[in-house]
């Protein structure tokens, strides 16, 4: 179940951003309280009997969603695609969006093939878009679904 977060849960939401310093943009627990407690959708817990996943959400345009961050508690145990695929059901079929999008850094190898296969589309690369740190930029490709390409999906 997607759920969203309870202010207690931010630092454990925080926690599993920050584990994945490679593929999440860090963000700090003020910022996801801020996110959390706006009219955004916000901050997202994967709940299959605890904090099993996360999701950063918010209204880009009239419509359309910004998945700013996902990301498993424990990666690499496939359950990538359920994660996604409740990300995709809340995001079309709750909140009623026509666009998701996000975008995965270059080097991401795993999230680039598990979007993939969730039935988004590559639609461009940003070039330098994402500051790792010490002057270290990294390109990011765009990625997105549209909700008639999520229920043809069935």
């Amino acid at each position: 179940m997607l759920r969203r977060a309870t202010d207690g849960e931010i630092p454990a939401v925080a926690g599993v951003i920050a584990a994945h310093p490679m593929a999440m943009l860090a963000q700090s627990e003020d910022w996801l309280r801020e996110i959390a407690g706006g009219d955004a959708q916000g901050v997202m817990v994967w709940d299959r009997g605890g904090i099993d996943g996360v999701a950063v959400l918010d209204w880009a345009y009239p419509g359309v969603v910004y998945l700013i961050n996902i990301g498993l508690a424990v990666p690499k145990r496939g359950e990538g695609q359920a994660l996604i695929g409740a990300v995709q059901a809340h995001v079309f079929g709750t909140m009623g969006a026509h666009r998701m999008f996000c975008d995965i850094a270059f080097d991401n190898a795993v999230a680039l093939a598990a979007f993939r296969k969730a039935g988004f589309v590559q639609e461009g690369t940003m070039r330098e878009c994402w500051d790792r740190g010490g002057g270290i930029w990294a390109d990011c490709h765009a990625f997105g679904m549209l909700a008639r390409e999520w229920r043809a999906r069935g």
